[in-house]
């Protein structure tokens, strides 16, 4: 991974759960810039399909600039992280670690227990040190070269619970209704135990 020595002392990285148009299309130009730009055989149709909007993106900010970009899909038991990228000149442990750091306190927060995904050439290593991803088997071949499959056993985090509320209470509902993110836990004043009631 680049770094870039002093220049990224200075600079502030936000991360945000893509919520607007304009974040969408923040992320659609970073994965264009950095997979369609820098990868000799990638075409628009392997880095964009209908799988974009039925996902999360997150979205890395340095000093307001779009930096990098990470999507997760959703199935019953597990989640998919995925066309993880950042910008050649914002490629740092950095925002790597921010993007890495917002995903898995999101899925977390949503109380999922298990998420995969797919790191290339010693990449695995990174996700495995940073976040407890751990390889699922051999290297698999991929058009851009071998990935490595990855697990992450997540743990939830104490105050953030979906499960066990006493849905069509107007605190539950009031909660569900909030922007996907940014759920605001201490308005929701129920004892989990009367929930199953």
């Amino acid at each position: 991974m680049t770094t870039h020595g002093k220049a990224s002392e200075s600079w502030q990285i936000e991360t945000r759960i893509v919520s607007s148009p304009n974040d969408l299309q923040m992320v659609m130009a970073i994965r264009a810039a950095t997979f369609l730009a820098e990868e000799e055989d990638s075409t628009y149709w392997d880095e964009f399909n209908g799988n974009d909007f039925v996902a999360t993106h997150i979205l890395a900010l340095v000093n307001g600039d779009p930096a990098g970009a990470i999507r997760i899909r959703w199935f019953q038991e597990f989640a998919v992280l995925e066309k993880v990228c950042v910008r050649t000149r914002y490629r740092s442990f950095r925002v790597f670690r921010a993007l890495g750091d917002a995903a898995m306190t999101h899925l977390r927060r949503k109380g999922w227990k298990v998420a995969i995904g797919r790191a290339r050439g010693d990449t695995h290593k990174l996700w495995s040190r940073l976040f407890g991803g751990r390889p699922t088997g051999g290297p698999l071949p991929h058009r851009l070269g071998p990935v490595i499959p990855l697990v992450f056993n997540l743990s939830k985090i104490q105050g953030c619970d979906f499960s066990n509320m006493a849905f069509g209470q107007a605190e539950v509902e009031d909660l569900i209704g909030q922007v996907e993110g940014q759920w605001d836990f201490t308005r929701v004043r129920i004892a989990t135990s009367h929930a199953a009631e």
